[in-house]
């Protein structure tokens, strides 16, 4: 009583440092926040929107917000607790190119069967291009619409042909084309 914030226990704390790259220090802060904001110790899909979108005030991220919820719930209950999210921050914050790249797979496999079709594909470039909103840069003319740049994606990512983009295919295709490393980096810099 009288804390300013909720100790994580030595053993918690212990086992989030050795799955994510922050120090106790930022643990501890993270976890001050996260209770913060959801007391329960669970993150509604509707609280992540929120804050999702507060990041974004010139386009609209709540898509792209569902999408990514969706990555951090791993455990598909619906909310995020808060190991979930330090993982997931971790990974996108701190994670090395080919975590990253994962991470982004796992968001762009919409429906988990382990490839990205088309539709896929165009699903989450349409949520970019609305969380870029006003901000867009000039793109060229093969990647000014969503189904233009999802189509050169695709294109560029489907190494063998086949109609599927495999994480394979999709990491060591992204690390080729560099704007999309760009959009999987900052979805608002469109």
């Amino acid at each position: 009583m009288g804390k300013k914030h909720s100790t994580l226990s030595g053993e918690h704390l212990e086992r989030l440092r050795s799955k994510t790259q922050f120090s106790d220090e930022e643990i501890q802060k993270w976890h001050d926040i996260f209770k913060k904001d959801c007391p329960s110790g669970k993150m509604s899909r509707s609280k992540f929107e929120e804050l999702y979108c507060s990041y974004f005030p010139d386009g609209d991220a709540k898509k792209f917000a569902r999408h990514c919820f969706r990555t951090f719930d791993k455990n598909n209950d619906g909310t995020i607790d808060f190991r979930e999210f330090l993982c997931s921050l971790s990974i996108i914050s701190r994670g090395s190119q080919e975590e990253k790249l994962k991470w982004a797979f796992s968001m762009y496999d919409i429906d988990g069967s382990g490839t990205i079709n088309r539709e896929e594909m165009l699903e989450i470039v349409r949520a970019v291009f609305k969380v870029a909103g006003r901000t867009k840069v000039k793109l060229a003319r093969d990647e000014s619409t969503p189904e233009r740049m999802a189509h050169k994606i695709f294109s560029l990512l489907d190494s063998n042909k086949d109609g599927n983009i495999n994480e394979a295919e999709f990491v060591a295709g992204a690390k080729q084309y560099p704007t999309f490393m760009k959009l999987l980096e900052n979805p608002s810099c469109m």
